[in-house]
């Protein structure tokens, strides 16, 4: 995988709960000739259709713990289907994949992966990358912002020079370096050995909505033209729709964020109402 000739890809998400994720209904349970037998359904796997490798995430039905199992393309039992019709990420193919009595070998369980606390972990790595990635989108949908408004005459001088566009493109240069500076310092907790969750869910859901917003404003001053896939910022506007969704939603995110500075987790339901008699 690391020299490229062989292909990864990750399912954890399931039809039934997306940042819930805790909540898997996957299962794994040994099988009579020693190995394992895996059952359910994943969906929004990147890479899910044409992988050579993917990492099946499944509750082991004598622990009830999270485990994570090593399944190959061509596996009996495994199937994936390609998500058709994205608006966004479209260069990425998504899977529903369904796991019917596929059998895998004893050794295909990874080591080291003993509870949904060691998914966790590589959970908050990867909201690194998603933390930075708004950065990048952002920064793309400025760029065109700046060149197209500083090219388009209207009446008379260039849409840039006009009082409401320098408004939103310096709105826009500010919320981006902003973004870049919440995920270079995430990075840096990280590289120190300090980042928590709440670290991670708290920049990629700002950096989320932030990037949103430049989108959104970068669409704004391209007019029309914003809504055709030729000036890229339509592209991009869809790309980060997706990106403010997976990876945890934002509202997920913030409420993390939120147990964290709080103590107090949000998102659990509360006791049922006592009703008077």
């Amino acid at each position: 995988m690391a020299a490229l000739t062989s292909i990864g890809a990750w399912a954890l998400t399931e039809p039934s709960n997306g940042s819930d994720a805790a909540a898997l209904q996957t299962t794994a349970s040994p099988a009579p000739c020693g190995g394992w037998t895996l059952n359910g359904r994943k969906r929004w796997i990147g890479n899910g259709t044409w992988g050579d490798v993917i990492v099946v995430w499944a509750r082991n039905t004598t622990t009830n713990q999270v485990n994570a199992f090593i399944v190959k393309k061509g596996t009996p039992g495994f199937t994936a289907t390609k998500i058709e019709n994205k608006t966004a990420l479209r260069c990425v193919q998504n899977a529903d994949i369904h796991l019917q009595a596929c059998t895998v070998p004893a050794d295909a369980r990874l080591p080291g992966v003993d509870s949904f606390a060691d998914t966790n972990k590589v959970l908050a790595i990867s909201r690194i990358m998603v933390a930075w990635q708004p950065v990048g989108i952002a920064a793309g949908v400025y760029d065109m912002a700046l060149r197209y408004t500083k090219e388009r005459v209207q009446f008379g001088a260039p849409l840039a020079a006009f009082q409401a566009t320098q408004e939103k493109l310096a709105r826009m240069l500010g919320s981006i370096q902003a973004m870049a500076l919440m995920a270079w310092r995430l990075s840096k907790l990280y590289e120190a050995g300090k980042m928590t969750h709440e670290h991670a869910s708290l920049a990629k859901a700002w950096n989320s909505v932030r990037g949103r917003e430049v989108c959104a404003l970068g669409r704004e001053l391209l007019g029309g033209n914003g809504v055709v896939a030729d000036f890229l910022v339509a592209k991009a506007f869809g790309d980060m729709e997706a990106i403010y969704t997976y990876e945890g939603t934002y509202e997920v995110n913030a409420l993390v964020a939120g147990r964290g500075a709080t103590g107090l987790a949000a998102f659990k339901p509360p006791p049922p109402r006592r009703e008077m008699k």
